[in-house]
């Protein structure tokens, strides 16, 4: 029978398989759905949708992308490589992971774009309309969330519609649209999600207050802007009406435990809003963070996290008695008893030696390690974590505490802070479930610094930077970067012994230095980023072939513009 999706062969096409097309985006055709038949049942339909929260779906991003975002907004210390360059805010069109981040957010919209657009004809009278807006609603909520995070980064980008269209014209060289066309594309789809969805659904999939919660963060990033002629105070109230709505409709977070949110026990609970489905099946259907983040063989079957750990800039912004900061960083002394069972548990020390006196897990330059996310063996975690970067837990693109945290800031608007009874109960409770003492009030500076002690590794920051430079513009953005949050330490800082170290002291943090110059001994002198690393370059990959994104962005909705066929 003929395959009536044309989804995969958009994507062959933009992947560059035919020659003879000039393409504009990089994609793999993953997960791509393939259609013998007419849909015939709500069962099949949801089969499919289904898919839009599977880790393969979105592979390319999380894996080689995501958490690169982390690196430049300070919280990941990592040099090496093509890698380091993210640390350094020195990433050039050639950067593999650029390429990474675009075609697989690409990915993710092609695919909704065929359940939005090739769905819908080919379904039997057996299923209702109710349903098929379901199906709809779930993909167009995805495409516009997905649309956020690539302007985010790129800012003026392609808008891609429709794939059918798009391959009906034979015309791929579609140009970048403005940032301003693709908020307000956005915010159509999830306006369109917000309506269509039902109140209630299986626990992994979006539902009306989980769709509101992502409206509000698209909310509160449109309405940061005072350059694009937003209704800024319709914006920020229309944000704040969202979060309220999607806290007073999901569990209290005082109830929920931040220890265990990032292990597998957790996918798919009260605090998740939108994750990633991942499970032990293989290369690109799980989590690998638990092996790119792994300090050591000691506590991963594989481990490539040696040389990464969070920076002295974000460790000094936890205090002592933050909940929150040995389920997010590792440090001397902490002790997990769900890592390295066999042995008792695991307790983190600069340096670790075995029976012999011989080094087991040698001192790294931040004098700690990342836990979040890292849930250790397979014999340490029944079975979910496998043999090829494929844990089972869950990744969170948006949780409840962001909610929290964003309507805190919907209620603040354009002012420098709030006091606001309502945004203060909440954005206490997330400090509460920390440890942390009450505030009567908040300021946006300080409402970014929680926001980091909360979201720390998990590729969020970033976007907060990006609503701060809006606000605020360039050169106060860069201040808060580059003083890591008026903390004043440089991104380059590293701990070097003050003292001779050996077996006997090595473990004594009085026996470290902080030093940030090379003539101190530390590898780097001050790392100052500048405005160029505010705005990721399109991937050459993607400009060598269609040469038109690298001219003049223009409106979506200005009408000629718009590609034909929408």
């Amino acid at each position: 029978m003929k395959n009536i999706f044309k989804t995969s062969a958009l994507a062959l096409v933009l992947a560059g398989s035919l020659a003879s097309c000039n393409d504009f985006l990089t994609v793999d055709p993953v997960d791509k759905p393939v259609l013998e038949s007419f849909y015939t049942s709500r069962e099949a339909l949801r089969q499919t949708t289904l898919a839009l929260y599977g880790s393969h779906t979105w592979s390319n991003f999380h894996m080689n992308f995501q958490w690169k975002m982390d690196m430049i907004n300070g919280d990941i210390y990592y040099t090496y490589s093509d890698e380091g360059q993210w640390y350094f805010g020195t990433y050039t069109s050639v950067n593999p992971y650029l390429n990474e981040g675009w075609k697989g957010l690409y990915n993710v919209i092609l695919f909704a774009n065929s359940i939005i657009h090739d769905i819908p004809p080919v379904c039997s009278g057996s299923i209702t309309q109710a349903d098929i807006d379901e199906a709809v609603a779930e993909a167009r909520a995805m495409r516009g969330y997905c649309y956020l995070m690539l302007t985010e980064v790129w800012h003026d980008v392609p808008i891609v519609e429709n794939n059918s269209a798009t391959i009906a014209s034979g015309n791929f060289d579609l140009p970048r649209n403005t940032q301003a066309s693709v908020y307000r594309f956005a915010m159509d789809d999830l306006d369109y999600a917000v309506a269509h969805l039902p109140e209630s659904n299986d626990n992994y999939r979006l539902n009306v207050a989980k769709a509101r919660a992502l409206r509000a963060k698209l909310g509160v990033t449109m309405a940061a802007h005072s350059d694009y002629g937003f209704d800024r105070a319709a914006l920020y109230k229309k944000a704040a009406d969202d979060a309220l709505y999607c806290i007073e409709n999901t569990e209290s977070l005082a109830n929920i435990d931040f220890s265990t949110l990032f292990d597998v026990e957790a996918n798919n609970g009260p605090e998740s809003i939108l994750a990633i489905q991942c499970a032990v099946q293989g290369y690109s259907y799980g989590n690998a963070h638990n092996v790119a983040w792994s300090r050591s063989s000691v506590i991963a079957d594989q481990t490539w996290g040696a040389g990464k750990g969070p920076t002295i800039g974000l460790q000094k912004l936890y205090e002592p008695t933050d909940k929150r900061r040995m389920w997010t960083w590792m440090t001397n002394g902490d002790y997990y008893p769900m890592l390295a069972r066999e042995a008792g548990g695991y307790t983190y020390k600069y340096v670790s030696r075995d029976e012999n006196g011989d080094v087991v897990e040698d001192r790294m330059e931040m004098m700690a390690h990342i836990k979040k996310y890292i849930i250790g063996k397979s014999a340490d975690c029944g079975g979910n974590v496998g043999i090829n970067q494929d844990a089972a837990n869950n990744i969170y693109l948006m949780r409840l505490a962001d909610v929290y945290l964003t309507y805190t800031e919907a209620v603040m608007g354009t002012a420098s802070s709030t006091s606001d009874p309502t945004a203060m109960k909440y954005y206490n409770m997330v400090r509460q479930r920390a440890g942390q003492s009450d505030l009567p009030s908040v300021d946006y500076m300080e409402l970014l610094k929680e926001r980091r002690r909360e979201l720390a590794f998990e590729s969020q920051t970033w976007f907060d930077t990006q609503r701060y430079r809006y606000r605020e513009g360039d050169d106060a953005a860069l201040e808060m970067l580059n003083s890591q949050y008026g903390t004043n330490i440089n991104r380059c800082s590293m701990y070097m012994p003050a003292v001779e170290v050996d077996a006997t002291n090595e473990n004594d943090m009085s026996n470290y230095k902080i030093v940030d110059k090379k003539d101190d001994g530390c590898m780097y002198d001050h790392i100052i980023l500048t405005k160029d690393a505010f705005v990721a370059p399109i991937p050459a990959a993607v400009t060598t072939s269609s040469p038109i994104l690298l001219g003049e962005a223009v409106d979506y909705f200005g009408g000629a513009e718009a590609p034909e066929g929408e």
